[in-house]
C-alpha cells in the first residue's frame, strides 16, 4: 500500500522531484488529521546529482537521517519541531525529526500533518507536504550540501463531485419506481454539452436472475442505434434547466420473461446519433435490484 507521489515521473525543473522515491501509508486518500507514515528510499535518488550521492554516502557511513520540512508550514527557530537547532540550523538537525531506519536505504517518519504543522486540514489541502532528507549535519556554509532533492506528497481534499448520471432512490427492487437523473450541467464531454428537451434519451440493458452480469450479454429494450430514432418512451424529461429525468418501474417497463430482473444498465444518449461514441455520456449507471438493505 504505497502512494504514488503526485506523479510517477520526475520533475527536476525548479529543483522539485516528484516520483516514487517516496511512498506513504496510507497509500491514497490521505486524511491530514490521521497518522501518515512517509517512506523514503535513498538508493532510488538520482545519483547524478552530487547532493544525492553525498546523502547516500552518509547512509553508507552509518549516519542518521532527518526530515527537513517547510510546507504546509515551517516552524520558527526555537519551536520544539523546528527543523534545526542553533545559529547554524542546517548543520544541526532537530533530534525530534530523526527518521526511523527501515532496512537498507529506506527510512520513515510518522506524523499527523495537522498536529505536526499546527495547521488545519484546509491548509494541508492547499499547500501539500514538502520536505527533504538530510543527515544531522547537512554541510553548507561553504561546504557542499548533503541532502536529497525536494519531495512533495500531495494531500488532496476528498472528492464530493456528484457524477452527471445518478439514480433515486439509492436502493430499489424491481417493483419500485426508480428515477434516473442526468445533470447535463456537469457533463464533461464537449459533444454532450448544452443538450435541450427532446435530445436526451436512455439506452437500457438488463440481466435476469441466474445470469452472470460480468459475462452474459444484457437483454435490451431496443438496440443502441434505435434510441433517439424510435421508442419515444425512452426520452428524458427536462425538469429544470439542464436537469433531465427518466422514471420506470422495472418489472412493468421491461420484459423479464417471467424471471426477476437483477440489474439494469443505463446509458444516456443524445438523440439521433446512431452508435457514435460522441453521442453518449461516458458513465454507465448500473442499478442493482438485489442491493436493497
Amino acid at each position: 500500500m504505497m502512494k504514488r507521489i503526485a506523479s510517477l515521473f520526475a520533475l527536476v525543473w525548479g529543483g522539485l522531484t516528484l516520483q516514487a522515491q517516496v511512498t506513504t501509508l496510507p497509500a491514497e486518500n490521505i486524511n491530514p488529521e490521521d497518522t501518515l507514515v512517509i517512506y523514503v528510499d535513498i538508493n532510488a535518488l538520482d545519483m547524478s546529482l552530487g547532493h544525492n550521492q553525498l546523502l547516500k554516502d552518509a547512509v553508507d557511513a552509518g549516519e542518521d537521517m532527518y526530515i527537513w520540512t517547510w510546507s504546509p508550514a515551517e516552524h520558527a527557530a526555537g519551536h520544539p519541531l523546528a527543523n534545526g537547532i542553533g545559529s547554524q540550523a542546517w548543520k544541526n538537525s532537530n533530534d525530534t525529526l530523526r527518521m526511523t531506519p527501515e532496512g537498507g536505504y529506506v527510512f520513515s517518519y510518522t506524523l499527523v500533518p495537522t498536529d505536526f504543522y499546527e495547521v488545519d486540514a484546509a491548509t494541508c489541502y492547499a499547500n501539500d507536504l514538502e520536505f527533504l532528507v538530510k543527515p544531522k549535519d547537512g554541510g553548507g556554509y561553504g561546504d557542499p550540501d548533503i541532502k536529497s532533492s525536494d519531495f512533495l506528497v500531495a494531500i488532496d481534499p476528498p472528492s464530493t463531485q456528484q457524477p452527471p448520471v445518478s439514480q433515486f432512490p439509492a436502493f430499489v427492487s424491481e417493483s419500485d419506481v426508480v428515477t434516473v437523473v442526468y445533470d447535463n450541467n456537469r457533463e464533461p464531454k464537449s459533444t454532450m454539452q448544452n443538450l435541450q428537451e427532446g435530445e436526451v434519451y436512455v439506452y437500457i440493458g438488463y440481466w435476469l436472475d441466474g445470469e452472470d452480469v460480468e459475462i452474459a450479454e444484457p437483454h435490451r429494450y431496443c438496440s443502441f442505434a434505435q434510441v433517439g430514432t424510435a421508442f419515444p418512451e425512452l426520452a428524458m424529461d427536462e425538469v429544470e434547466p439542464g436537469i433531465f429525468q427518466f422514471s420506470m418501474q422495472t418489472n412493468d417497463f421491461l420484459d423479464g420473461q417471467g424471471q426477476s430482473i437483477i440489474q439494469v444498465r443505463i446509458v444516456v444518449k443524445k438523440g439521433n446519433t446512431g452508435i457514435s461514441v460522441d453521442g453518449r455520456n461516458d458513465q454507465d449507471l448500473l442499478i442493482d435490484l438485489e442491493a436493497c438493505p
